[in-house]
């Protein structure tokens, strides 16, 4: 029962490598939904949750239509067309410059390796908007990357209406998505077998 637990928590560890990629923006406009491209580099990815600046007071309960689409949003802001609603999550503004607590996915969302994700974050909550980064000193950047994702986001649309509303660009996501890295299939058939050879040997110890 020992090397069964064991190998269950090596299992879990492997399978689940949680990580993040944030902007490090603090909001200076909004408020409504904002786009970003996700793009994994050499693995694939969970996309589990995100945290962001609303319009509302600290506190304040928010609702987030999350919106998906193969490819880049790039050309296609103005229309749910080619588009999928996934959830509608629920969250609570810490205010207007200060990030949320994660707000995490019913269920991941799959991200491909080298594949362009398109990614839609529209509150639906009227006051409660997603607040971004807008144009500033310094110039503007729209990409961030790690060694595991790249984040690309320069459009938004305000109001409390996903694809209505107005369009503006540039405009940033200001706040942090997370993720878990997708271990290769080797990795976990190796876990796999070493583990049932432990198990094999432990049970042949264990017989009188």
């Amino acid at each position: 029962m020992k090397i069964l637990s064991l190998l269950a928590a090596c299992l879990l560890t492997v399978g689940a490598q949680a990580q993040s990629l944030s902007t490090g923006f603090v909001s200076n406009n909004g408020t409504g939904g904002i786009f970003m491209n996700l793009t994994p580099a050499a693995a694939p990815l969970e996309f589990t949750g995100f945290s962001t600046q609303f319009g509302s007071a600290a506190g304040t309960p928010v609702s987030v239509e999350v919106w998906v689409r193969t490819g880049t949003y790039v050309g296609f802001t103005t229309s749910s067309t080619g588009w999928t609603l996934v959830e509608t999550v629920a969250g609570t503004s810490a205010g207007t410059t200060t990030n949320s607590a994660i707000i995490n996915f019913a269920a991941p969302i799959q991200l491909a390796a080298g594949q362009t994700m398109g990614i839609y974050l529209h509150s639906i909550t009227p006051g409660g908007g997603i607040r971004y980064f807008g144009t500033g000193a310094g110039g503007h950047q729209t990409t961030f990357s790690n060694s595991d994702l790249t984040l690309f986001s320069d459009v938004s649309r305000t109001g409390a209406v996903s694809f209505a509303g107005t369009q503006f660009s540039p405009r940033t996501f200001a706040g942090t998505v997370t993720y878990n890295v997708v271990p290769e299939p080797s990795t976990v058939l190796l876990l796999g077998v070493g583990g049932a050879f432990a198990l094999f040997r432990w049970r042949r110890k264990a017989r009188p």
